[in-house]
C-alpha cells in the first residue's frame, strides 16, 4: 500500500484514517486568511457508511487501501436498496442507495473493496422517461420557459415546454437539468 498526502484524497480515492477505511465524497481545498490551509472532505465509513465531515491539514499523509472497479448493471430498487448484478461474474448484489439516477438495464461502474461493493459511479448523462408533466399553452414561450416534470425514478426536474409525458431525455446527474431529448 501507498502513502498518500492530503492533497490526494479526492472523490472516489478510499483512504484508512487510523483503524478505519473511508471513501472520499467530497473534496475541498479551504485557504484561509495568513497561510493556513486545510482539506475538508465530506466522507463514507466503509464499515458502518455513517458520512461524516473531517478536516486536514495539507501536510497530513495517509495510507492508501487497494480497490478494484468492475463494470455492473443495475437491475431494480426496493426501499432504498438497489440491487446490481456484476457483468463479469452474474453475481448480484445490493447497495443501499436512493435511486435517482438508473433504469433497469443501465450500466455503471463498482468499486469493490476486499470483494465487497462499497459504492458506484453513475454516468454523467443518462437517458430518462417522463412520467408526468403539465402541458404547455401555445404562445407560452417567453424566453427559456420551463415547466416541472417527474421522470420515471422519482427525480423531479424543469424541462422546456415541448417536452411530453412519454418522451426520453438526457439529464445531467451532476446539476440534475435537462440535457436534451433521447
Amino acid at each position: 500500500m501507498s502513502t498518500l498526502n492530503s492533497g490526494q484524497l479526492r472523490a472516489g480515492v478510499v483512504f484508512k484514517d487510523g483503524n478505519e477505511n473511508f471513501l472520499v465524497l467530497k473534496y475541498e481545498h479551504v485557504t484561509q486568511g495568513r497561510g493556513g490551509t486545510t482539506i475538508k472532505l465530506k466522507v463514507k465509513n466503509i464499515l458502518n457508511g455513517a458520512i461524516v465531515e473531517k478536516g486536514y491539514n495539507v501536510n497530513d499523509k495517509f495510507e492508501s487501501v487497494d480497490v478494484s472497479k468492475s463494470s455492473a448493471q443495475f437491475l431494480y430498487s426496493e426501499s432504498g436498496t438497489c440491487y446490481f448484478m456484476d457483468s463479469a461474474t452474474f453475481n448480484q448484489f445490493q447497495l443501499d442507495f436512493e435511486n435517482k439516477y438508473l433504469s433497469p438495464g443501465e450500466k455503471i461502474i463498482v468499486t469493490y473493496l476486499e470483494d465487497r461493493p462499497i459504492d458506484i459511479e453513475i454516468p454523467n448523462i443518462v437517458t430518462l422517461k417522463v412520467e408526468y408533466t403539465e402541458s404547455s399553452s401555445k404562445g407560452n414561450t417567453v424566453n427559456n420557459a420551463l415547466k416541472n416534470a417527474r421522470l420515471e425514478t422519482g427525480l423531479e426536474i424543469k424541462v422546456p415546454m415541448f417536452v411530453n409525458i412519454g418522451d426520453s431525455i438526457k439529464i445531467n446527474t451532476q446539476s440534475e437539468e435537462y440535457v436534451g431529448r433521447a
